[in-house]
Parts: structure tokens; C-alpha cells; sequence
């Protein structure tokens, strides 16, 4: 009987989160003044402007035996939300990018789902936006590999070709594995870190 109850919950909670909420208001991206109630309960934040086209596609860095290439790309209203005892407590949506990689070490494919069409279901998603207030794109790196995300922003270039600075910052990240299965003596990731500059290839 119990069992018949939690497959029973769980269904139920299946269906409600399937249902996507209902936007209650909207905010610009472009706008600073927005910043502070692009993330109210209910609120899309959109991109107007179009900011995040700038950093759409791929980009590479190629240097002292390390291939990195990161496929930007763009994803409409992203749902965020909070969610306790099945019950949504706060949620809003946002114009986002997201990141796929390939790293190669020495001639060593390390990792690679730059050619995938779509993120697993179970599998974190590495996002970033463009608010009004800043000159950058700002979010988090997944470095699957180590199961780590770093905060990473990334800075368009005024050149041609086209080249971006991506940072990604070793000190301002979250372990996604138990913190005992990570070898202090080892990086913690297997990415670039830092401010690397990366041109677009594709």
C-alpha cells in the first residue's frame, strides 16, 4: 500500500511539473533599472535586444597542447524555480545561453558533447544571461568531467575575427560530488581556468 502511495505521489508530481507556470510579469534584459525584479515570482525576463546574439556559436582555445571549444547557445525563457515537498515556493524565467564542450589534452579527448542536440534530463545545465549592467555574460561553467561548476563570465572582444575572453574563476565554484571524492592533491578542474581569450570558429 505504501508503495502504491509513493508511485502515486510521484506521479502526481511528475504532472505538476510538467505544467509550466504562468508568466505574471515581464522585465527587459537591456533595461539596468530591471535588474533588481528580473528574478520576482512569475517574472520573464527577456532579451530585447538580442544581447546574447553576439556570443552565439563556437569558440576555441588552442594552446600548449590544450584544444577548448565552447558551443554557445541560445535558450528562450529558462524556468527556474524552488521547489519543496513537491510544492513550487517561488519560480521566474529568463533568456539564457547555454554551454557544450569539447576538451582535448595532448591528443586525448577528455570530453566532448558539443555535438549533442539536447542536455539529458537528469543533467545540470550550464547557463548564463546578459543583464542591462553588464558588459559580459555571467553564469556558471559545468566542467563534467570533475562534476564542478565554476562562475565564469565571458567578455565579447571588439576584433576581428571575432574573439571572446572567457573566464572562468578556480575559487567560486560548487562540488557536485561528495567533497571526499575529490583528490585535493588534483586540479579541481579540467578546463582552462582563468582569463583565456578563444575565437570563433563556427
Amino acid at each position: 500500500m505504501k508503495t502504491y502511495i509513493k508511485l502515486t505521489a510521484l506521479l502526481f508530481l511528475n504532472i505538476a511539473l510538467a505544467q509550466e507556470p504562468p508568466v505574471l510579469s515581464t522585465t527587459s534584459l537591456a533595461n539596468p533599472n530591471d535588474d533588481s525584479n528580473e528574478t520576482i515570482n512569475g517574472n520573464y525576463a527577456i532579451d530585447t535586444a538580442n544581447q546574447r546574439n553576439q556570443y552565439v556559436g563556437t569558440w576555441e582555445y588552442n594552446q600548449n597542447g590544450t584544444l577548448f571549444q565552447v558551443k554557445i547557445e541560445k535558450k528562450d525563457k529558462y524556468l527556474s524555480q524552488g521547489i519543496y515537498n513537491g510544492q513550487s515556493l517561488f519560480y521566474s524565467f529568463v533568456d539564457v545561453v547555454t554551454f557544450k564542450y569539447r576538451l582535448v589534452k595532448n591528443g586525448v579527448t577528455i570530453y566532448n558533447n558539443i555535438n549533442q542536440t539536447s542536455f539529458p534530463a537528469s543533467a545540470y545545465i550550464p547557463i548564463a544571461t546578459k543583464k542591462g549592467s553588464n558588459t559580459y555574460l555571467y553564469g556558471g561553467f559545468h566542467d563534467a568531467t570533475n562534476n564542478v561548476v565554476g562562475s565564469v563570465s565571458i567578455t565579447r572582444q571588439n576584433t576581428t575575427p571575432a574573439k571572446i575572453t572567457f573566464n572562468l574563476n578556480r575559487y567560486d565554484y560548487d562540488l557536485r560530488n561528495p567533497h571526499s571524492s575529490y583528490d585535493p592533491n588534483q586540479p579541481l578542474f579540467t578546463v582552462p581556468t582563468g582569463s583565456i581569450e578563444m575565437v570563433k570558429i563556427n
